[in-house]
């Protein structure tokens, strides 16, 4: 039977050429005296390494073999419609063990494509100090079933990188986050997308005290970013602070982010600790939109809206065809939909539209306004609150329109029908 790993592959790179020049690595029956062919393998990644700052290669590593050290491209880029592929010879994937160190590290590169690799680390408690994939400055890119795990910081790492995807990638067990995009501005950061991909039990960064970590997959200081048909689930619990805390898939200082047909549930925070939510659109957000996804058993907010002092104006954003289920068990003051401002000011929380969504809530209130929740021009029309707590905190700067309330009170607030 074929995988359907190697059907995508081909589909990809019927329109693209790949480079003529190859390189194959196997440590069983390689030697780094010979010429690196399929039948004269090289052994290890530092005589690849090595090989690689003379010309740009495919690399081929012979599947279910182990290789330690790190893999570094470093200015390395091809022709338009040309990539570099980064591969195992078989179905059975390779493994680059990083040990204390990244697995794979690339930097000033164009046209990469990792495709049915394993990057395993020491662990994020037992030496491992950084990323397992970690991509800066790169363009043109595809990241395609891929596995991350064991790493202190994040799974897999995007810096100031455009026109990337990562598809099928699964990064569980790592410490700050699962897959990690982050840019120096918006506009070194964008046109990315993750799809089809699972961020698991990533815990939290033991040697990060004084921010969150925990995260399943987050996006910052980007522009133009989709998250479609992920999965986040039982991140953060392990993070070593109280204070603000992880979210499941989150984004914060970017804009035109779409989060679409995701499944965030049972993400955590440390005891005493903020967040721990399924979905979350933060400080300097703005047009925006989270739509078709599932929270539930979240210990923070099944959906979070929130503004800190010293972002940019977070503002005009969309939640709709949403549900949250019994979210909001542990983190005090959450609920299914949750909105906080950290500035005194409403129009730096300002223009978003909550609408057709579902919430359900057996314990937690279905709406929770932070006592410091100063927002404006916020509508909630055609939703449905299903639960017996149904808004905590003052609602001023928010619209109610035809929405149905079923099973509890509106604990005074001005909601309108």
């Amino acid at each position: 039977m074929i995988k359907p790993e190697f059907i995508f592959l081909f589909i990809f790179f019927a329109g693209c050429t790949v480079q003529n020049n190859s390189i194959y690595i196997d440590n069983q029956i390689g030697s780094d005296s010979n010429p690196g062919t399929a039948r004269k393998p090289i052994k290890t990644i530092s005589e690849l390494n090595s090989r690689l700052q003379s010309k740009s290669s495919n690399i081929y590593f012979m599947g279910g073999q182990v290789y330690d050290g790190t893999l570094i491209l470093n200015q390395l880029h091809v022709k338009e419609n040309e990539k570099i592929l980064i591969t195992s010879t078989s179905r059975k994937r390779a493994t680059i063990n990083g040990g204390n160190n990244e697995a794979i590290r690339i930097e000033d590169c164009s046209g990469i494509v990792f495709s049915s690799l394993r990057l395993k680390g020491n662990g994020r408690k037992d030496g491992n100090m950084t990323n397992g994939l970690s991509l800066k400055n790169t363009t043109s890119s595809r990241i395609v079933y891929v596995r991350a795990e064991g790493f202190r910081k994040s799974g897999v790492d995007l810096f100031d990188c455009r026109d990337v995807v990562v598809r099928n990638v699964t990064a569980v067990n790592n410490g700050f986050s699962g897959i990690n995009v982050m840019g120096s501005s918006r506009e070194k950061s964008g046109k990315i997308l993750i799809i089809d991909s699972r961020a698991g039990n990533n815990a939290g960064d033991p040697s990060n005290l004084d921010n969150h970590s925990g995260n399943g997959i987050l996006v910052g200081v980007s522009d133009s970013v989709t998250i479609e048909r992920c999965t986040a689930t039982n991140n953060g619990w392990d993070m070593p602070r109280t204070g603000n805390g992880p979210v499941g898939i989150w984004t914060w200082e970017s804009s035109h982010v779409k989060i679409q047909f995701c499944m965030s549930y049972q993400n955590k925070t440390s005891k005493g600790a903020k967040d721990g939510g399924g979905f979350d659109l933060d400080g300097g957000v703005r047009n925006s939109v989270v739509q078709y996804c599932l929270s539930f058993g979240n210990q923070g907010a099944g959906f979070g809206l929130f503004q800190y002092a010293g972002a940019s104006q977070w503002k005009d954003n969309i939640i709709r065809n949403n549900i949250s289920i019994d979210d909001a068990t542990t983190t005090r003051g959450a609920g299914s939909i949750f909105i906080w401002n950290g500035t005194a000011d409403s129009t730096q929380l300002s223009g978003c539209k909550i609408s057709h969504n579902l919430f359900i809530s057996s314990s937690a209130p279905l709406i929770s306004f932070e006592p410091d929740s100063k927002h404006s021009d916020f509508e909630f029309s055609h939703n449905i609150f299903i639960g017996s707590h149904n808004v905590s905190g003052q609602d001023n700067g928010s619209t109610f329109l035809k929405n149905t309330w079923l099973g509890g009170k509106h604990n005074g607030s001005s909601i309108r029908h």
